[in-house]
């Protein structure tokens, strides 16, 4: 419509020259409305490509993520919103060499912040962590997935230090979802990717506010001015006394039990169980680190259902 009224516009100027002829008319029309579809079509293509470069930047953002059915190393994990979640078994942590790396949903990961990775839990999610060797719990932000079969929780250093198992390398804990604390950075992370999510507003004009009383308080004041951190909630609990233990499925008799556990250290101490048509071996009780590798041998042996438990 627009070329349509600029060709006509310039029709009427080319007309009102009498030494122009028509065919002068003609030429300089054509070459006007060829002129006008160029500059259509190029901000026709600059509008795509804007809209292509804003899709590949959302594309960066932090999203919310659960995942599909995996596997590691045989073993079956289904992400799942569990807000229901509270889990025992052991615990290990990252260090420097994934600081600074991206995480599954484009979040960064740092080791010297209150972070986590997890097989199952959506990603963010908030959980509780309890260190059930001393009491100690901290808030966790899962991040991220981790691919040890052994453990149901990866920290970063930060948190394994604050719960005092930095030196040890590994602790049983006690895993519990946070649900409204989960669901907020749900929403959060939804909101990053919302196609209006970059837009703004002006801001609404406000009266003229002086900070010379400010700069004075801070001048006065300035030995005592520092910067803080915001303090980290570090709790202790009370907890008893407990032995570690783990439960393996899947054997179809005694002698396979005995076989598997002789060629690993035939002095560990075991009961087994019948269940259904198969057998149990209950071997404890351990050591946080041995039951560790307790796991990842039984795993390698095919026996790929294992489970902590404490008494």
């Amino acid at each position: 419509m627009i070329k349509y009224l600029i060709s006509f516009i310039i029709i009427l100027f080319i007309l009102s020259c009498n030494e122009l002829n028509l065919n002068n008319v003609s030429d300089v029309v054509e070459n006007s409305t060829t002129k006008i579809e160029e500059i259509i079509d190029n901000k026709i293509e600059n509008k795509k490509e804007k809209k292509q470069s804003n899709k590949k930047q959302s594309k960066n953002n932090i999203f919310y993520y659960v995942g599909e059915p995996y596997f590691i190393e045989g073993v079956s994990y289904i992400p799942e919103e569990n807000y229901n979640y509270s889990e025992i078994g052991l615990s290990s942590f990252y260090g420097k060499e994934l600081h600074n790396i991206k995480t599954v949903n484009n979040d960064i990961n740092k080791v010297t912040e209150l972070l986590g990775r997890h097989k199952t839990l959506p990603i963010p999610s908030m959980v509780k962590v309890t260190n059930l060797d001393n009491g100690l719990s901290i808030n966790v932000k899962i991040i991220d997935r981790h691919d040890d079969n052994a453990v149901i929780i990866q920290v970063s250093r930060k948190v394994a230090q604050l719960l005092g198992f930095y030196k040890s390398k590994i602790a049983t804990v006690r895993v519990e979802i946070l649900s409204d604390a989960s669901k907020q950075w749900k929403s959060v992370a939804n909101s990053l990717n919302e196609e209006n999510f970059d837009e703004t507003i002006s801001a609404a004009p406000t009266d003229i506010v002086s900070i010379e009383e400010i700069d004075e308080i801070l001048e006065t004041n300035d030995e005592s001015a520092t910067i803080t951190e915001e303090p980290i909630e570090l709790k202790s609990e009370k907890i008893t006394d407990f032995k570690l233990y783990l439960r393996v499925k899947g054997f179809e008799n005694y002698e396979s039990i005995r076989s598997v556990l002789d060629n690993y250290d035939k002095n560990v101490k075991y009961t087994s169980e019948k269940n259904n048509s198969k057998y149990d071996v209950i071997i404890g009780p351990l050591e946080n680190t041995e039951a560790n590798n307790l796991v990842s041998y039984f795993i390698s042996k095919g026996y790929k259902e294992t489970e902590i438990l404490i008494e």
